[in-house]
This record gives structure tokens, sequence and C-alpha cells, in this order.
């Protein structure tokens, strides 16, 4: 398959500019392919209002037993909340990378929206087509779900399996942008489409092949 640099993707006349992303208004643009929601996006939100479910289970499991004296399950809720939000959010961000550098990516940055608590990683001029990109956008989901949902269903009832649990509904969170993403590529399923970042002006290209 051949490879593109962004200057063929900018220069040539069989490309064209199908949508540009400023980094900090990520947000922005996630919120706006929810507004169109695809099958990707259908199968997240049925998907969260298990996690919802699920972890106000384990809370709600967590919180009687504190009331009777034990409050061995809420700390290893509370343990995940905090793993989740510290160690998980760099373990997520390195899982893109991991997947990036694997398919030739070198010049890799995170970046970061701190008063969002938003973060992303870039991969710095690199073209990816949408096989890479969703490789690149699953990475995370797969592997903590399986990390995260084996040793919890193997240790339950024990309260240690929360904290696995725990730690699975909280990252659904954490998939939204990806997810998102991959709405974006649904949307024009039927184009041939290729992104690439862009640091030095602070966004991301999608440049779309003509037929």
């Amino acid at each position: 398959m051949r490879t593109y640099s962004p200057e063929d993707m900018q220069e040539a006349t069989d490309f064209e500019l199908l949508k540009e992303v400023d980094h900090r208004q990520i947000k922005g643009f996630i919120l706006e392919q929810m507004y169109e929601p695809t099958k990707w996006l259908r199968l997240y939100g049925i998907y969260q209002v298990a996690m919802i479910f699920l972890f106000l289970v384990l809370l709600g499991f967590a919180l009687q037993k504190a009331f009777n004296g034990n409050l061995s399950p809420l700390w290893w809720i509370l343990g995940a909340l905090v793993f989740s939000v510290t160690v998980l959010v760099v373990l997520h961000e390195a899982m893109h990378a991991l997947v990036y550098w694997i398919y030739g990516a070198r010049k890799l940055t995170v970046g970061a929206i701190w008063r969002k608590f938003i973060f992303y990683i870039a991969a710095d001029r690199q073209v990816v087509d949408y096989a890479v990109f969703k490789k690149v956008a699953l990475a995370p989901f797969v592997v903590v779900n399986v990390l995260t949902i084996i040793p919890g269903v193997l240790l339950w009832p024990q309260p240690v399996a929360g904290f696995f649990l725990s730690i699975m509904c909280i990252h659904s969170l954490f998939c939204a942008g990806d997810v998102a993403m991959l709405s974006f590529y649904a949307k024009h399923s039927d184009k041939t489409i290729y992104n690439f970042d862009d640091l030095s002006r602070g966004k991301t290209f999608f440049y779309a092949k003509k037929n």
C-alpha cells in the first residue's frame, strides 16, 4: 500500500480537505460527532449505560458493606478512582502511542487540555489511513477491558474484584473521544480518508481521496 506525506495531501489535486480540527477545540469536535450519532456512537452509548449501571451496583454494594462495618470494598473502589485519574491516563495514551509506533510513527507527543481533563497523542506529520487509525483508537479499550474484566470475574466476590471492575467502568469514559473519531470516519464511509497531525499548527487534518 502506498504511503503519503502531508504534502501529498495538500498539493495533489486528487485529495480534498474534509476537516481540520484545532487541538484546543477537540471537545467541540467530539460533541459535533455526537449530534449525529453513527453505529459506533450508538453502540458506545449502550456500553456506557451498562458501565454506569455496573459502577452504581458496585458502589451500592460497597456502601452497604461500609454501613455494616466492612470498609474494604469501598476502599478498593476509591483506589480504582485514584488509579484511573492518574496511572490509567498515562497507560491509555501509552497504548495509543505504542500502536502508532508499531506502524512507523516516531514523532509522538502527548497533548493535554488540563481545564477540560482531555489528553491525546499526536503523531506529528504521520499520515495514517482508517485501518491504522482504528487500531490506534481501539487499542486502550480492548486491552483495558481484557485486563480488568478477567480478574474482576475470577476474583468475585472478593473486595479486590471491585477494583478491577471499577477501573473498567471509569475507563469507558476515557474512550469517548476515540469513538467520536471513529464515528467521523463512519459518517464518511463512502470516502477513503487519511489524517495527520501538524503540531506546529496545533491541528489534525482529514483528507479524502477523490474517486
